[in-house]
């Protein structure tokens, strides 16, 4: 670790009322613990274990050198840590696991491609491969597969007769170190002669690095991902970029001040339009490198902002403008690693914000350089969501674990008198039981199956209707310039047509599966009333949290019709006449439309849908246990029941009961 890595907990205070708020769940979770059964128990256990093993997920995205690994390192405060002035490749995206548990004494793991993907890389050419086929860009196809040659033989050369066999595995040591890092993760510069031999050997193979490390100044679990650029020859940073983003909490795009986003690729833009507000935080790293950053920095976020409205991204999107040299600097204790120009532009900075009467400090350095305001962002961000998140989820499975406790508690008091009720109109229990969950485990695949049809539906609306007027606007091109020129249509407007269905199936998602969720509770409420009458006293349970929808990503996905190149020149030259240009365009710009919604399909509406069915029914099987569990115990030997009673703590298990409950929904309110 750095010499003053204290610094790094600048920033926590936005996380203080999540963790005392987990410390005070776990303390009830003991508590509820004490006079529970050993099937409450177990799921008491698990539920503590979920708290303890909360990770909040980062990712870092960005151009190509505006400092992503940089910032990376200045968090796991190890500046030297991911090699930032070796030429990177291009796959390799780098987590950092910091205070999470690992097996055994793994401290970094390299994942290779399997054979498939490597297959789809060599012989399809990856995603622009797949574009070009679809564009019918043959020429294009002919430069891909050299490409693809050169850098496949480049491979084999390098690995050997180890190449085929390990595809589809994984490395893993006790340590990590610089060499080992690059020997994974960088090519470097091969005509350099001062680059280590050893140097990305394993790089175009490798899918994924992880390392894991301990940084007791962050009081939670964090994985912090490094992407590559997303703009490379094959495109494979995007798709991998695009993988590392879907879960995570928080995205980091990290600018360089002398570009910002007026020359940001724009398939990052696309990508991030696809975010809420709250996920984004938009880092403006090199401040440093700028003349005169004091007046400079107004400038380029009034640019910021204009960019951001442009591409219909909220405005109020956090914007923090720094510099990772000065944060080294600081972290490392050593302000001589700054340039000239960079601790000229430090010194007008630190004019500029009211300390020109005080002596030059490595704290004030830090403020400046952006990484609090940086730390503070995600901290906040992390707090109010996932955070948040957890803490709802685990109350709500704690009050009703509670009074899953209250109710065997009461079944098994009953029992010794012989006084369970039952009223479960002439069935048994166990059919009373089986008739709710079956009940609303069909109503969910019926549920699921019209939102998905609901959705696909207006997702291929959407695609129709956008063909319809590209195409007739290619035909008026046509009928007022010929066949002179190139001419292109936005896909801007199909991608709002789709975010719009993705959002209102999101909507409809939610309000119908809530109140499937609503209705459940209370016919499994009903049968425990059924089951033990008016013994409960006041007793609820409460419906399952209606799963999350996460950001439609897919949508942001480069498509051939993004495709600024000399792809659309060939495409247009080798076509004659109008009905081959609307025929063809028309075949192009619906497949390319189609590819977008079967990604929405498979990678997010599939998985939502899921977790709605799974949801639900984890729920009915917990409670399907429960209630099987009391309906047994009116049938046990009343003496048996009676010494269970007689464990009880000296305070009422139900009095108990009551206190923890009580605090539960406080503490929700």
């Amino acid at each position: 670790m750095a010499r003053n890595d204290h610094l790094l907990s600048v920033g926590n205070e936005a996380l203080a009322p999540m963790t005392s708020a987990i410390a005070s769940l776990s303390t009830q979770i003991d508590q509820l613990t004490e006079v529970a059964d050993a099937r409450s128990s177990a799921r008491l256990a698990t539920l503590k274990t979920r708290m303890e093993n909360f990770t909040a997920s980062i990712t870092l995205v960005g151009q190509v050198k505006a400092g992503k690994s940089s910032i990376v390192n200045i968090l796991a405060g190890r500046p030297a840590l991911l090699p930032s002035d070796v030429n990177p490749w291009t796959s390799v995206v780098t987590t950092l696991n910091i205070n999470t548990r690992t097996e055994g004494d793994t401290r970094s793991k390299f994942t290779f491609f399997e054979q498939e993907e490597w297959d789809n890389l060599m012989v399809g050419g990856g995603r622009l491969g797949e574009l070009a086929n679809r564009a019918g860009a043959d020429d294009e196809m002919d430069d891909i597969r050299r490409q693809i040659g050169e850098m496949k033989n480049k491979s084999e050369a390098r690995l050997g007769q180890h190449f085929d066999l390990i595809l589809g595995q994984s490395h893993q040591y006790d340590y990590f170190d610089d060499e080992l890092i690059q020997r994974y993760v960088c090519l470097g510069d091969e005509d350099d002669p001062d680059i280590n031999p050893k140097t990305g050997r394993f790089a175009d193979v490798t899918k994924s690095a992880e390392l894991f490390m301990d940084i007791p100044q962050y009081p939670i679990s964090l994985k912090l991902c490094d992407t590559p650029g997303v703009n490379d020859t094959f495109m494979v940073r995007e798709q991998i970029t695009l993988r590392s983003l879907r879960g995570s909490e928080v995205c980091v795009v990290v600018l360089a001040a002398s570009q910002a986003l007026t020359t940001m690729d724009m398939a990052l833009m696309r990508i991030i339009a696809q975010f809420e507000n709250r996920q984004i935080i938009l880092f403006v790293n090199r401040i440093d490198e700028l003349a005169d950053p004091v007046s400079q920095v107004p400038e380029i976020r009034d640019r910021i902002q204009d960019t951001l409205k442009q591409n219909n991204i909220d405005t109020n999107t956090s914007v923090v403008f720094g510099s990772a040299l000065w944060a080294e600097a600081a972290l490392t204790g050593n302000p001589d690693i700054l340039t000239e120009e960079s601790r000229q532009a430090l010194n007008t900075f630190y004019l500029a914000a009211g300390f020109g009467d005080q002596a030059p400090s490595l704290d004030k350095i830090w403020a400046l350089s952006g990484l609090p305001d940086l730390l503070l962002a995600m901290n906040e961000r992390i707090a109010e969501g996932a955070g948040t998140r957890l803490l709802d989820k685990v109350r709500h499975r704690a009050r009703n674990i509670a009074s899953q406790i209250r109710a065997t508690a009461v079944a098994k008091t009953l029992s010794e008198g012989g006084g369970v009720v039952r009223d479960l109109d002439g069935v048994s229990a166990e059919e009373a039981i089986a008739r709710v969950s079956d009940e609303y485990e069909k109503k969910a695949a019926e549920l699921t199956t019209s939102l998905r049809e609901k959705v696909l539906e207006r997702l291929n609306s959407a695609e129709t209707n956008f063909v319809k007027r590209a195409t007739d606007s290619l035909i008026a091109h046509l009928e007022q310039n010929g066949e002179q020129g190139t001419w292109q249509y936005d896909p801007a407007g199909l991608r709002t047509l789709q975010k719009a269905a993705y959002f209102s199936f999101a909507r409809a998602m939610r309000k119908e599966a809530g109140a499937l969720y609503n209705a459940a509770a209370a016919d499994v409420e009903a049968l425990y009333q059924k089951l033990l009458g008016n013994h409960l006293g006041e007793f609820s349970i409460e419906a399952p949290i209606v799963p999350r929808v996460p950001p439609p990503l897919g949508i942001g996905r480069t498509i051939a019709l993004d495709l600024q190149s000399t792809w659309w020149r060939r495409w247009w030259q080798k076509r004659k006449g109008f009905e081959a240009y609307a025929a063809d365009y028309t075949r192009l710009i619906a497949s390319e439309a189609n590819s977008i919604t079967k990604d929405i399909e498979e990678n997010q509406i599939a998985a939502v849908l899921e977790n709605v069915r799974a949801g639900l029914a984890d729920f009915l099987r917990e409670q399907k246990e429960t209630l099987l569990n009391i309906s047994a115990s009116a049938e046990q030997d009343p003496n048996q029941a009676a010494l269970m009673a007689g464990m009880a703590p000296k305070k009422s298990r139900d009095d108990i009961l009551g206190d923890i409950l009580k605090d539960l929904s406080n503490e929700a309110a």
